[in-house]
């Protein structure tokens, strides 16, 4: 799917579940966020703050949101429990999440840039983890397969987050009122994009033979490139918005 249709579809996916993608979207924002000890102070007429970030303790709710948004994008059952679901696996997302950070920051002293590639390198890291295909993949595994998957695909992924910006600007001028609808609509986008990619990667290096039913029946689907809305596989019209195919 081109960056448009992935767009057109998430705005028809969201349709009717704002606020269901809107509360795990900000609770996993401020879980992972988090600063204790926070303080504000002025040191030659320069104003200081200070505090320490805990949200790293957290990491395992960002994994819980890709494991909840992946079941929204792909119509299977989901809920709030979900980004709570990870804490069994709580040490390894931790580690990873760490390392995750650690790599980002250190590339990021470099220069800004190399800081950012890395941080689109790892996009996919919370989705692996949260795949329990993935789950016997070490640490550093875990990096080096995102980093594998997303081979190809950085400048998209970033050109599709920097196609919102236009969005959140305009959410300046509702007191931000429009990031209510907004969140869930670039959050479902981005992770469509993420999901597309990922199984483009694991049908290339899979065995052959191998693709799931699930995998078939995905592949089988036909979306409106205008609105996104699905359609027969022989229709030459949408049945939403008539454009045609």
């Amino acid at each position: 799917m081109t960056r448009a249709e992935i767009k057109n579809w998430a705005k028809t996916k969201i349709k009717g579940h704002v606020l269901e993608l809107l509360v795990p979207i900000m609770v996993a924002g401020i879980l992972t966020n988090i600063t204790i000890g926070s303080q504000v102070s002025f040191e030659d007429g320069v104003k200081v703050n200070g505090g320490y970030n805990i949200g790293i303790l957290f990491f395992f709710v960002q994994v819980g949101l890709a494991y909840f948004m992946v079941k929204f994008i792909n119509d299977q059952e989901h809920n709030f429990k979900d980004l709570f679901y990870f804490t069994k696996d709580y040490v390894r997302t931790l580690i990873v999440g760490f390392l995750q950070g650690l790599f980002i920051f250190l590339w990021a002293l470099l220069l800004i840039v190399p800081g950012i590639i890395k941080a689109i390198a790892y996009s996919l890291v919370t989705m692996i983890l949260a795949d329990e295909k993935y789950a016997d993949l070490g640490y550093m595994e875990v990096l080096k397969k995102s980093e594998e998957m997303m081979n190809g695909h950085k400048m998209d992924f970033f050109l599709l987050g920097l196609s919102f910006i236009g969005w959140h600007f305009l959410a300046l001028f509702t007191l931000g009122l429009l990031e209510i609808w907004l969140a869930p609509y670039q959050t479902t986008a981005s992770y469509k994009f993420l999901d597309n990619i990922k199984k483009e990667y694991e049908k290339q290096n899979a065995p052959s033979g191998s693709a799931s039913p699930a995998e078939t029946k995905e592949e089988a689907k036909k979306f409106c490139p205008n609105c996104g809305t699905q359609i027969d596989q022989d229709a030459s019209f949408c049945n939403s918005c008539g454009t045609q195919i």
